[in-house]
């Protein structure tokens, strides 16, 4: 039985999708969403982000799945044409973290009738959501929040922070150094899992069996709240940035609707019914 699609959507943080460091695919195998990581370095790939290779690459690397893979023989190979992309340039990139590229992501395999998620990408089955959030964004999040409000209570505007937001100053030093707790068995409760071409480790992918007839919603994490619909998922959005678009109240984030962001992040969404 064929898998039906009720939904989807993709889009830019900028408004611009040539930027947009998300990924969807879909083919009779599998359906798949990946997040390229915002780029914390400086190399450009193919004049493109980091993230943007990233997700780039992993679209070209599910063409090549048959769809008898395994989650782990999946995640293996994705992160493997990752690790290709360094060309030999092993110790440069183990040393310098910042510039790797790095990917979470949620898939759909028809044959075993089951997702597999790695980072923090979101899914729901039925309306049950599921997402391993980062202990570390939520810290980053209440700092950023902390400091924002500093900068209200001395008399910035909101306008103000959202043309020119001064947190990302503040906490990219954290930002940077958290990617140290990548894949890391000493992050403790920092760590989180990410493919950057390095990681060896798949024992905390999340593996949800679903039925025939469950509905299924694949995204990426730029929706706050997961919602049954698209609709709902993009109302929520907006009400966000019309109540608190800093995101340092309703909904505290790493980043708002600042600094020329039509959104907080990329994102994508997919519904469908198995």
């Amino acid at each position: 039985m064929r898998m039906q699609i009720i939904e989807q959507f993709i889009a830019s943080k900028y408004g611009d999708d040539a930027l947009c460091e998300d990924g969807l695919f879909i083919n009779d195998k599998f359906i798949a969403v990946m997040d390229g990581v915002t780029a914390k370095g400086d190399i450009l790939w193919n004049n493109k982000t980091s993230g943007f290779h990233a997700k780039e690459t992993l679209l070209n690397a599910m063409e090549q799945l048959n769809g008898s893979e395994s989650a782990v023989q999946v995640l293996e190979y994705l992160n493997s044409q990752l690790h290709k992309q360094y060309n030999g340039n092993d110790d440069y990139f183990l040393k310098n973290t910042t510039e790797r590229i790095r990917s979470t992501i949620v898939i759909y395999s028809r044959r075993y009738q089951q997702i597999w998620c790695f980072g923090d990408c979101q899914f729901s089955i039925n309306g049950q959501v599921f997402q391993e959030e980062m202990e570390i964004d939520r810290l980053l999040a209440e700092v950023r929040s902390v400091y924002l409000q500093s900068e209200l209570i001395s008399g910035k505007s909101v306008e103000e922070l959202c043309f020119s937001d001064p947190s990302h100053e503040i906490i990219f030093p954290v930002v940077k150094n958290q990617l140290y707790f990548s894949n890391c068995d000493k992050g403790g409760k920092y760590g989180f899992n990410v493919l950057d071409g390095f990681c060896n480790d798949f024992s905390k992918i999340i593996i949800r069996d679903v039925e025939e007839g469950d509905t299924v919603i694949l995204a990426s994490d730029g929706y706050p709240r997961l919602e049954p619909s698209l609709y709902e998922s993009e109302l929520y959005l907006k009400e966000l940035k019309e109540h608190d678009p800093l995101c340092i109240e309703k909904y505290k984030a790493g980043s708002g609707f600042t600094n020329g962001k039509t959104a907080i992040d990329d994102r994508t969404y997919i519904k469908f019914i198995v």
